[in-house]
């Protein structure tokens, strides 16, 4: 097992018998294309009282609840689930949501802005701003994804951030402003893994830089892009790389600090990235693991099988 995993396999498992695995529903909404209609950053970011609670099935690939309530005194990331859907558990832990219950091979994770947490949903207190994201997938296959974009701008967006880039690519200032970012100072991709903030690189890049290839390696948790001979590829729910993208945002895992993932944008071209970036809205991010740009439409990542 990688040594950069986040999550030890014995808190995996405790997290998928924690969880209560559930039914595995066949199909996944198409959601490519569907970036212009979405929201901009500001109305996605919940306010210092509010919580904004997502739930949705297939890593994202159909949201079934998107709301924003009051942050109450002593809330947890299980209280407000149960206060705003229908949610069945035993000795606090959720065994069915809306009427979606368990089985085997399924189960729901939750991640509060941008990371999987490593307690229980009961034990996860909230203060308010955050935004929690409660999602149905298959696990036995991809196993865990320990990081995710489903907030963003957060967590990404209270203070300034490092750039890891070797290249300038284009439109990347232009995205930067769009999300409300702030970039602090720059370092290159051959000073070693960051402590905090952007990584931008190429797919030849990431493959030449042991500690980002390391990281998109895929064996200790499911990396949602594959970079193979400079190829930036998006992985299915499988694990397998299975389309060429263009350009990719996703969460990194960050040993320095786990509560602060690295925000890694990865383009197959320099001269590539200003059309793709700019379908990569907060809006399209919302309730997704990482996101693509695939034959020329923002796709959800993982994959589905199917694709």
């Amino acid at each position: 097992m990688s040594r950069r995993c986040l999550v030890p396999i014995i808190l995996l498992i405790a997290l998928v018998a924690a969880f209560a695995p559930l039914t595995l529903l066949g199909g996944c909404a198409d959601d490519e294309g569907s970036s212009a209609d979405q929201p901009e950053a500001a109305s996605l970011t919940p306010a210092a009282g509010e919580v904004r609670l997502l739930v949705s099935r297939d890593y994202g690939a159909t949201v079934l609840k998107d709301v924003t309530v009051e942050a109450a005194d002593g809330a947890d990331a299980l209280s407000v689930l149960t206060e705003n859907a229908e949610v069945e558990s035993a000795e606090g832990f959720v065994s069915a949501v809306d009427g979606l219950a368990s089985t085997e091979t399924a189960a729901w994770f939750f991640w509060v802005d941008g990371v999987l947490p490593d307690v229980g949903a009961a034990e996860y207190a909230l203060g308010g701003g955050e935004t929690v994201w409660w999602d149905l997938h298959d696990w036995t296959g991809a196993m865990f994804a320990g990081t995710a974009v489903h907030a963003f701008p957060a967590p990404w967006s209270d203070r300034p951030l490092p750039v890891t880039a070797d290249t300038d690519v284009a439109g990347l200032d232009e995205w930067v402003a769009a999300a409300g970012l702030e970039l602090g100072a720059r370092r290159g991709l051959g000073d070693g893994a960051p402590d905090d903030g952007l990584v931008v690189c190429t797919a030849a890049e990431a493959a030449a830089t042991p500690w980002l290839a390391d990281l998109l390696s895929n064996e200790s948790a499911l990396a949602p892009v594959a970079i193979d001979g400079g190829t930036l590829s998006a992985r299915d729910v499988s694990g397998a790389a299975a389309t060429p993208a263009a350009a990719a945002v996703v969460a990194l895992p960050n040993a320095a600090a786990a509560e602060r993932p690295l925000l890694l944008v990865v383009v197959a071209e320099p001269g590539a990235g200003a059309d793709a970036l700019g379908l990569l809205t907060p809006g399209a991010m919302s309730a997704h693991l990482a996101v693509a740009v695939v034959d020329g439409a923002v796709a959800g990542l993982p994959l589905p099988a199917s694709r």
